[in-house]
């Protein structure tokens, strides 16, 4: 059993909330800089928030986020641990399950944690995913744009079937949600072309914002 996690990424992130009038403009450039990720470049994401009676990761008492995710219709599902510990920059860990064996059987780290800190599920996130990783400029850089962003309250371990059926989620957002992970400071490829669509970065929790709107 995974006692500890795998540590996936640690490195800086910059969001940016993009009207849809912008997306086409986006999407076309960054093809000609970044190559879709191994995964096909667009599918489908649910993550399933898990927060303490009293929501201290959305009061921010506690520095992070604990999650578990699914992708498309894979049989997989992450536990995750999603932690900020200073502005801008990142640090993830996560371990890898069957969907069958939930809810008996999440790794050992993340069971503690729930019940160290009587986690439970209170948001589930939808949202479709184009994404793309590659070099730029010598660095390891995954950008991501996600849109159709809707939550709904869950109070259960289970995860949509990706089958038409969903949909019944409350929009967070108008636009679409840019995300760049980076090592060590971002290319300029991507700051010119962010500076040229007029896109600012901004601070944007999608669970946040589903505690508040759904």
């Amino acid at each position: 059993m995974d006692v500890d996690g795998e540590v996936v990424r640690a490195g800086f992130e910059r969001k940016y909330l993009v009207p849809e009038s912008a997306a086409a403009a986006l999407l076309s450039a960054v093809r000609m800089l970044l190559p879709p990720d191994p995964y096909g470049g667009r599918y489908e994401v649910a993550s399933l928030y898990l927060d303490t009676p009293d929501l201290a990761s959305y009061r921010r008492e506690v520095q992070g986020k604990w999650r578990l995710r699914r992708y498309s219709t894979t049989e997989t599902v992450f536990a995750e641990f999603k932690a900020k510990p200073e502005p801008g920059k990142v640090h993830k860990r996560r371990s890898a399950l069957s969907l069958e064996q939930l809810p008996e059987s999440l790794p050992a780290w993340f069971q503690k944690a729930i019940h160290k800190q009587s986690l439970s599920p209170t948001r589930l996130v939808t949202y479709t995913r184009d994404a793309f990783v590659g070099e730029l400029g010598g660095e390891e850089v995954r950008l991501t744009l996600d849109h159709q962003v809707q939550a709904s309250t869950q109070q259960s371990l289970q995860f949509p079937l990706f089958d038409g059926s969903q949909g019944v989620g409350f929009p967070l957002t108008e636009g679409r949600i840019l995300e760049i992970k980076y090592e060590h400071a971002l290319p300029e490829e991507l700051e010119k072309l962010t500076r040229e669509l007029g896109l600012l970065p901004e601070s944007f929790s999608k669970y946040r914002t589903a505690i508040e709107k759904a």
